[in-house]
């Protein structure tokens, strides 16, 4: 069972031999796609065919037909663009305006992570750098101004070049986190020798979860995160990324911890190594982690 899904994906990648112009699969996922509808008439008789020909059949009702533009592996594609799913960036997209100096601080550090994809980071965040200044009030006095500010350094974390379409031939690396309040995770993959990300995604922990210890917390960031994007990591080798330093033994330790345990068993369909990485180098995701909460 291990090896069944390359085998399969090895079966689909001979049957649409000499269809590549028109044609492209991710394990059973088929896309066909043509310059005009005559053309794609012809591309589907064909891959349709070859389909049937290797004894396979197709499930009409989990098909969709002649469509401009489809979701394809988590993006919009079509109309001569690929596009991030906008459910996959929404922890970013519905930041709601900080209120206190400790938000105001996790937001900065978020966007100054890439602060030189941001022409003029320095000058455009003064504003919000003034907020957390020792003797200013807090809560926070939140002026147009800075609502400007928040809104310009949230649209430059959604754009290109920051957010990238992934490629399978590349690594894929997790950064997660957990806090008292939240869990948060960046997907992220290396395009020319730098780390750009795909996917922004948080968690808001209802109250028995809050309950949790530290490294019960990290645990369930890991879970939760391979889970939400399970298409991109099936039959993908991929690194998780955590300051927490315990979680490298978590493949291999015997624990009596029944949460513990029932979490590195859903983990074992993943092909994972656990790196240690420090605090510093992980203010992404700790800032997602911490996202709406005090």
């Amino acid at each position: 069972m291990h090896n069944s899904p390359a085998s399969f994906q090895r079966l689909i990648n001979n049957l649409l031999e000499r269809c590549e112009q028109f044609a492209m699969a991710y394990i059973d996922d088929i896309v066909i796609f043509s310059q005009d509808f005559e053309s794609h008439l012809i591309h589907l008789t064909t891959v349709s065919g070859k389909i049937k020909q290797a004894g396979l059949t197709v499930k009409s009702k989990m098909c969709q037909w002649a469509l401009s533009e489809v979701v394809y592996l988590g993006h919009h594609v079509g109309g001569n663009h690929i596009a991030p799913l906008w459910d996959k960036i929404e922890a970013i997209k519905d930041w709601l305006p900080p209120q206190t100096k400790k938000q105001v601080g996790a937001f900065l550090g978020l966007t100054g992570y890439y602060r030189r994809f941001v022409p003029g980071f320095g000058a455009t965040a003064a504003p919000l750098h003034e907020l957390t200044k020792k003797g200013s009030p807090d809560p926070v006095v939140w002026k147009q101004g800075c609502q400007e500010v928040f809104d310009t350094l949230k649209a430059a974390l959604i754009k290109q070049p920051i957010l990238k379409a992934l490629l399978h031939d590349k690594p894929f690396y997790i950064a997660t986190d957990a806090s008292d309040s939240g869990l948060g995770a960046v997907l992220l993959q290396e395009h020319q020798e730098t780390r750009h990300l795909m996917v922004y995604l948080n968690w808001k922990l209802i109250p028995w979860e809050q309950n949790l210890s530290s490294i019960e917390k990290e645990c369930l960031a890991i879970t939760w995160v391979l889970n939400k994007l399970r298409p991109y990591f099936w039959r993908q080798q991929f690194t998780v990324l955590s300051d927490h330093a315990p979680l490298p033994w978590l493949q291999t330790m015997q624990n009596t911890n029944t949460k513990l345990q029932q979490w590195a068993w859903q983990l074992q369909e993943f092909n994972f190594t656990v790196e240690h990485i420090k605090e510093r180098q992980n203010v992404i995701a700790d800032a997602l982690s911490r996202k709406d909460s005090g």
